[in-house]
């Protein structure tokens, strides 16, 4: 009974011990995990494991840019200093250039954002039609259908105000099909008013008159993203029609009228449009980076594609005469795949990133030199106050002890202004003097040492200095080898301090050259939030010197503590 008693407690001690040790390591471990996520992947929610950067592929959330600016240069004849000055990646931004298609890369599936635009590896793009299949484009284009469709459009009537102005823009382009065509889809799909936006489209029909009936079938269009569809629109037309139908007011019949007459009149220039598409992509369009370069290698395509190539989060591709007009109702597919060193660079991308975005070689030595130079003070002097003040007697030894050990009653930021003011007057801001020389002695260092030396018997004291030591041979010669773990325990405690310092080395220093690296790791700090995983990947190097030597000095570490009669 007392065995399985026993069993129970150590059960529970076990459990206890292994909620503690998640407690403790698991932000640890999340730190590192985040340090490899894309910046979408951080932004996500809910937040998950693991990150996309491992993985040999990803599909990529991505949209045909709709709409042109009125540029008149071709950007693929522009340096690329002067390209990504010309471009924005705004949805409503492409290339003057109507022979080249551009696609916004939004994120990986499931993490739309920035920051996921790959930068290595070969992209598959396949642009998509309505039906799920590879999309089509005109190899000839009938300039007497276009003529006859225009001229439909222009006999329509009666139409809605917003209608009937958009069809009197569109004559001034009846010369250049491609224009009229992206003028026409921009006026009523993808401009920043489209006549079909589906809120306002809808929202307009339900305050109709006659259409109180059908409010219900209505509302429901209202649901989705982007502006209506094509098989939307003929639905709708549909119960236009039932409402023209059931209604008996002439005023309500012309409104209604309006409104199905702009639904047709969109859906016969559509009819046309799609009819001009003659051929098929016979395969989708592999291309892969070229390093430090925004061109693109084509490594598979169909024989229209002329060049591509990236700027920010899109991709650009040029065709053979012909104009990307033709895919603005298309949908765009984007994979990305790697090879294994491209993995293990997209691994370890915000690690290469976080390194390069600020002088972390200068910060590196800077950490390394005061901590090291830090301790090795802090040791020297600390061992010798700590013997002084266990073995060697003088007036007021205990009451100095004391003094020393209240100091560390006293949080330093309340003397940091004091201290300031100190460092100022001696001329050492912005030196090494500064950051080393204040903390050449430690009083907890101090008091631990000389819990050490107290364990050493008075007797082997004495008798070193009947056989003829001095006490400073018998500190450096018998005490010190003896106390060995505890001082390997303060260094390690001193050198932490040291390479953790943030608010002091912040205050002290004003240049990047004097800086340390927790002070480093504010420049992923910016206005508009913190770059959390290259803050992240930054932390984790910042932090690898001082696990090393806790690993290698562990056992010294806790016996330290043991011998210094602390439990």
């Amino acid at each position: 009974m007392k065995k399985q008693k026993k069993k129970i407690i150590y059960f529970f001690y076990y459990v206890a011990a292994v909620i503690l040790a998640i407690f403790a390591i698991g932000p640890l471990v999340w730190m590192v995990d985040t340090s490899f996520k894309t910046n979408s992947e951080v932004l996500s929610y809910p937040p998950s494991w693991g990150t996309i950067n491992a993985m040999p592929s990803r599909n990529l959330t991505a949209d045909i840019v709709k709409t042109r600016a009125g540029q008149s240069s071709n950007p693929s004849a522009l340096s690329l200093e002067a390209l990504l000055g010309s471009l924005s990646t705004a949805q409503t931004t492409t290339l003057a250039s109507p022979d080249t298609i551009a696609i916004h890369v939004l994120g990986a599936s499931g993490y739309r954002g920035t920051g996921t635009m790959p930068r290595r590896g070969t992209l598959i793009i396949s642009l998509i039609n309505n039906e799920g299949g590879l999309a089509s484009y005109p190899t000839k284009f009938s300039t007497s259908d276009f003529n006859k469709v225009v001229n439909q459009i222009s006999s329509v009537s009666p139409l809605s105000d917003d209608v009937k102005k958009s069809v009197s823009n569109l004559s001034q382009y009846t010369s250049d099909p491609q224009e009229y065509i992206l003028s026409f889809y921009d006026a009523f799909l993808y401009g920043p008013n489209p006549i079909f936006s589906r809120i306002n489209f809808i929202s307009t029909l339900l305050n109709v008159n006659g259409m109180n009936s059908f409010q219900d079938q209505l509302v429901t269009f209202k649901k989705g993203i982007g502006p209506l569809t094509t098989i939307e629109l003929k639905e709708i037309s549909k119960i236009l029609e039932n409402a023209l139908n059931f209604t008996t007011d002439s005023n309500a019949k012309t409104e209604i009228s309006k409104y199905l007459n702009d639904i047709k009149l969109y859906l016969d220039f559509d009819q046309f449009y799609e009819a001009q598409k003659q051929t098929k992509f016979d395969q989708p369009i592999e291309l892969a980076f070229i390093p430090k370069s925004n061109q693109l290698k084509i490594i598979k395509a169909p024989s229209i594609v002329k060049s591509a190539y990236t700027s920010g989060d899109q991709i650009y591709i040029t065709f053979k005469n012909t104009s990307f007009v033709w895919f603005l109702n298309d949908s765009v597919s984007v994979k990305a795949n790697y090879n294994f060193w491209e993995v293990l660079a997209n691994f370890f991308d915000n690690y290469v990133s976080a390194w390069n975005s600020a002088p972390f070689g200068i910060y590196y030595f800077n950490s390394i030199f005061v901590a090291v130079a830090t301790t090795v003070l802090n040791i020297i002097f600390d061992v010798m106050m700590a013997f002084a003040f266990s073995k060697l007697t003088f007036p007021g030894r205990d009451k100095i002890f004391i003094a020393i050990i209240a100091t560390m009653m006293i949080p330093y930021q309340v003397l940091l202004v004091a201290d300031y003011l100190i460092i100022h007057s001696f001329g050492w801001i912005n030196s090494y003097y500064a950051l080393i020389i204040p903390w050449s002695a430690t009083a907890f260092v101090i008091f631990l040492m000389r819990q050490s030396f107290n364990s050493i018997p008075n007797d082997l004291y004495d008798a070193a200095k009947i056989d003829g030591a001095s006490s400073w041979r018998f500190l450096w010669t018998i005490a010190v080898p003896l106390s060995m773990p505890v001082i390997i325990t303060g260094a390690l405690l001193t050198f932490l301090g040291s390479w953790n310092s943030f608010l002091w080395v912040l205050i002290m220093t004003d240049t990047a050259n004097m800086r340390t690296l927790p002070v480093g790791l504010q420049n992923f700090i910016i206005n508009s939030g913190a770059i959390f995983n290259q803050l992240m990947a930054a932390a984790t190097f910042t932090m690898i010197p001082v696990v090393i030597a806790f690993l290698f000095f562990q056992k010294y570490f806790v016996s330290g503590f043991f011998r210094s009669g602390i439990k």
